[in-house]
């Protein structure tokens, strides 16, 4: 008899939580509890549409709310005819440097026509300010993004280092053959150095690192006399154990890619491998001379793992077809026998130079 009572008062205590958590709310309730994604979510940082982001919406009370804002990779939105999945957190966070940013208790106000929660404010964390405000429904969220990361000494407008700006070291125990000659990779770093800063001039004037974290190019399309900015929200950067990491939006540059089969099965199945950098940013060690110029370095095991990326056909292809003549056949054997080469390798050092 004692356990039928106990079964019951906890059958009882069950029902009046299943019921609390159920009860309506005045207006729009708890309908707009919803994780808001794609043509759902109309989210904006510093002014400037912002893609490939995901945000989690929840409130008990009508009152306040948590909103958890992160990346998601959505490959089925992309490639819409390959029947890919969605990656939750395979992508960065809205914030530079935070993969999940958590807002909580956040004011909520009814609109008058019952349907829409509005809210705004202000959140402080990490040595960043965000402001934000924005607009919920069941079936959509608005949401601007203002922020002010920490000060840095790389705010601000930079240009190339003035002649060779890319230097490279490289030391495997592989060689390449040009031309019927065993050349070793040290030798094609020292050729390829004056190259690639040649190249890089040609299509990049100066990189902008902003104070909300973006990174600016202003760059020459192909064909054309004039210069451009990139996008904002392309690429962001922030500052962590004395590293700068570079955060590209994988939703923009993916849907720039050619959009081949086997071109997005290469890219799917290289994913795994560069989780991190995806979700965290490429870590670059930066060094500041008494001049006031900044080197960028990628460290061997970063730039090992990055530079696999260009032994997808697609990628590789058009590598090569970007490139004038009289390098192609130096760049050729170069990537065709890249994973070997890399296999080999010991030290792989790319540095960038840039100057105010």
């Amino acid at each position: 008899m004692i356990k039928h009572i106990f079964s019951g008062i906890a059958l009882c205590a069950m029902g009046l939580l299943v019921s609390c958590e159920d009860s309506d709310l005045p207006g729009l309730g708890k309908e707009a509890n919803t994780t808001f994604s794609g043509d759902k979510l109309v989210l904006t940082y510093g002014g400037s549409a912002m893609q490939g982001k995901q945000i989690k919406f929840h409130t008990y009370d009508g009152e306040k709310a948590s909103i958890e804002m992160s990346g998601v990779l959505d490959l089925a939105a992309l490639f819409p005819s390959e029947n890919l999945p969605e990656i939750g957190l395979l992508a960065p966070g809205v914030v530079p440097g935070e993969i999940i940013t958590q807002l909580d208790n956040v004011p909520l106000t009814l609109g008058a026509d019952g349907s829409t929660y509005s809210f705004s404010g202000t959140d402080t964390s990490n040595g960043r300010e965000l402001t934000y405000s924005g607009q919920v429904s069941a079936d959509q969220m608005t949401m601007d993004i203002q922020v002010k990361m920490p000060d840095d000494n790389l705010t601000g407008t930079w240009n190339l280092a003035s002649g060779q700006s890319l230097t490279m070291v490289w030391d495997s125990d592989a060689t390449i053959d040009l031309g019927g000659n065993a050349i070793s990779t040290s030798m094609v770093a020292s050729m390829a150095g004056p190259l690639l800063s040649q190249l890089i001039a040609d299509k990049v004037q100066t990189f902008s690192f902003h104070e909300d974290g973006n990174i600016v190019l202003s760059y020459k399309k192909s064909g054309s006399d004039s210069w451009q900015d990139s996008p904002l929200n392309m690429a962001q950067y922030y500052l962590k154990d004395g590293k700068l990491y570079v955060q590209l939006n994988a939703s923009e540059i993916i849907s720039t890619i050619t959009r081949t089969r086997a071109g997005i099965l290469d890219m799917v199945g290289m994913l795994g491998d560069l989780v991190s950098y995806l979700s965290e940013g490429i870590p670059l060690k930066y060094e500041q001379a008494g001049d006031g110029s900044v080197t960028l370095t990628l460290a061997t095991e970063d730039a090992k793992a990055l530079l696999k990326l260009l032994t997808i056909d697609f990628v590789s292809d058009k590598i090569v077809s970007a490139l004038p003549e009289n390098a192609q056949s130096i760049v050729q054997p170069v990537l065709e026998k890249l994973p070997d080469l890399l296999d080999a390798t010991t030290t792989l050092e790319i540095g960038l130079k840039v100057e105010k």
